[in-house]
């Protein structure tokens, strides 16, 4: 990495770390910068405002979420479901104060709602595939159109992740809400209960 990638990453990690730590609303450039160990004048030279921070932060942990889905990519959705959901859980538990952040300013953020909106999209793409794999396949019936299905059912997940790690809660809580998501899914899709 060059020195200003390095910059740009260190003040994106610290942006995270405020993030855990704080409400969005009372972190401002100087914390961001000073987490990172630079000048408030040298968050201009990456980043426009806290806003174009917060975006490239969440550009960042998307990516690292696609990942998820995408190292199962050709294989069908019932082989996959539970490790995609693993996945989401870990995902939720190393980035809850970003991700919750991000959840409470897209009622305020056109830019950050649309962001989150096309991330889900992406989501269901692969999810879908995945789904309409294992229906030509005969493994399971076709209860309707697959992408639907699948973003309401990722949105469905992304709230009850939000609900628990916007909160103190306990590792078994994290695994039981992680039992019924995979439950709940597998049903709404037609897999038969393991």
């Amino acid at each position: 990495m060059s020195r200003g990638d390095r910059q740009e990453a260190a003040l994106l990690d610290s942006a995270e770390r405020l993030m855990a730590a704080k409400p969005l609303a009372e972190i401002d450039l100087a914390q961001i910068a000073a987490g990172a160990g630079l000048s408030r004048a040298a968050v201009y030279f990456y980043f426009d405002n806290k806003d174009a921070v917060v975006r490239a932060a969440l550009d960042r942990t998307i990516e690292s979420a696609m990942g998820i889905l995408t190292v199962h990519a050709g294989r069908g959705l019932e082989q996959i479901l539970d490790d995609v959901i693993s996945g989401f859980a870990e995902w939720w538990r190393h980035n809850s104060g970003l991700l919750c952040a991000i959840i409470d300013q897209t009622g305020r953020d056109a830019a950050l709602r649309e962001t989150w909106r096309r991330f889900f999209e992406r989501a269901a793409d692969v999810q879908s595939a995945a789904l309409e794999r294992d229906r030509a396949e005969g493994l399971v019936p076709d209860l309707g159109d697959a992408r639907s299905m699948c973003i309401t059912l990722t949105y469905m997940c992304e709230r009850n992740w939000y609900m628990l790690f916007s909160r103190e809660h306990s590792r078994e809580e994290e695994e039981e809400m992680h039992r019924l998501l995979l439950r709940l899914c597998r049903r709404a899709l037609g897999y038969p209960d393991r």
